[in-house]
């Protein structure tokens, strides 16, 4: 019976594997906990999508193993990173007890029971995508459901493929299986993530599915809060639109990464290049239909032309919300080859630049919002000076990436509760309220 904490690093899609191993762990007579001082067992689960992801769980592993110089530890790491480097990775840290990569995580507890060094490298591109065991991480009202594993396109900058590889979609009535479980279990929002989230169900049904999917899903009386993240452009359909239209229950709300609007970057990073077309049948067939998006700065050729044509897109307000990221260029990736290299100063110069051209566009956007009536999630509550800040999110917000709704109120609220509000105006990205009267 020896105590395991499991550190998860990266995205949400790392999240939910994460939540399987810790119950996976639990089945095999585990004891799980937080605290990595009292751990027995330390698993690191690893990100290198980006440089900076890769530098993070490189010293996070650090850390931990000057933790193992002190005390009796194990420390095994998963997930992406030894996936990438192998034996490299694997030879960079000898006092790593094992690792396993991206396909062979459900193995990991048979790797944790030798009893000797051998054989201490499982490799296998993939995914843990599902588990009849998922203890969730955080008491929090939403989760995220992993609806696939895997993705079919060469973005140039993209090494995912390499690591997870081809798309892999589970079927509809596991996902509302464990969706309902989910809900059984509390959850009121449910967060829906892949790789590619709109390339859902053609490898299974040999067409786009999502919208049935998501149909399905919106049936679930529990779940007040279904949102869309991680939509591939070109597999947005007329069918998810209006599914999107039909169901209160389904946000009006998609994250969408484009990743750049000139046809010049679009073409050299091998992305779709009728996006902005995309974007534009969006905002028409769904008018009140939040948007967030991803964005690179500094892609190899990227011209000053190019930047202020993102830049002019970007003021045409279709986005409520960006994440801009500097060009992260990875020996790995196919772009590594590509020549006109933009100097990292001038990326990040850049990355600057269209940030506050869309910071721009969100103050107008909370300032028409200003005075509105809104419904919101409770997630937060805490004393302060005499009075309660309450911190939630409601339709247009995604957790952790776009901001909250804050409101001072004389009276505590129950977490996961909803309650009404109206919009009095903005600090920063978070959005500030009063209760309705």
């Amino acid at each position: 019976m020896r105590k395991v904490a499991v550190i998860a690093l990266g995205c949400p899609k790392n999240t939910v594997e994460a939540e399987y191993l810790l119950g996976i762990l639990e089945n095999k007579g585990y004891i799980l906990t937080n605290n990595t001082l009292e751990a027995d067992i330390v698993i690191i689960h690893t990100c290198s999508f980006i440089k900076d992801a890769r530098i993070e769980s490189e010293n996070r592993i650090k850390e931990i193993l000057e933790l193992k110089s002190e005390k009796d530890l194990k420390v095994y790491v998963s997930g992406c990173l030894p996936q990438l480097l192998k034996e490299e990775f694997a030879n960079s840290f000898p006092g790593v007890d094992g690792f396993t990569g991206t396909g062979e995580l459900s193995r990991i507890t048979r790797l944790m029971a030798r009893k000797n060094k051998t054989g201490k490298l499982l490799l296998k591109p993939g995914g843990l995508n599902d588990s009849k065991f998922r203890l969730l991480s955080s008491p929090l009202p939403f989760a995220y459901l992993k609806i696939a594993e895997g993705c079919n396109h060469n973005c140039s900058f993209c090494i995912i493929p390499s690591l997870r590889g081809k798309y892999v979609s589970r079927t509809v009535s596991s996902l509302a299986d464990e969706a309902k479980a989910l809900s059984d279990s509390g959850v009121k929002e449910l967060i829906i993530i892949a790789q590619d989230t709109t390339s859902y169900g053609k490898d299974l049904y040999n067409r786009f599915v999502l919208d049935k999917l998501l149909a399905k899903l919106a049936k679930i009386e529990e779940l007040k809060i279904i949102r869309l993240m991680y939509a591939y452009p070109s597999s947005v359909t007329d069918g998810l639109l209006d599914v999107i239209k039909e169901y209160d229950n389904i946000c009006k709300y998609m994250d969408i990464p484009i990743q750049h609007a000139s046809k010049n970057v679009l073409a050299n990073m091998k992305r779709p290049l009728n996006t902005v077309k995309i974007i534009e049948k969006i905002n028409k067939r769904v008018p009140d239909i939040v948007l967030r998006t991803s964005l690179i700065t500094g892609f190899p050729g990227e011209t000053e032309r190019d930047i202020k044509e993102l830049e002019r897109f970007i003021k045409q307000g279709y986005f409520q919300y960006a994440g801009v990221f500097e060009y992260s260029g990875q020996k790995e990736a196919p772009s590594f080859k590509l020549k006109n290299r933009v100097d990292l100063e001038k990326a990040k110069e850049r990355k600057i630049f269209i940030e506050n051209a869309q910071y721009e566009v969100f103050k107008k956007k909370a300032g028409v919002l200003k005075n509105k009536k809104i419904e919101f999630m409770a997630e937060s509550c805490k004393k302060s000076g005499g009075r309660y800040i309450v911190s939630g999110r409601s339709f247009f917000q995604a957790p952790e990436i776009d901001g909250n709704i804050i409101i001072r109120s004389k009276k505590p609220v129950n977490l996961g509760g909803f309650y009404s509000a109206e919009i009095t105006g903005n600090e920063g990205y978070d959005v500030t309220a009063k209760f309705k009267v």
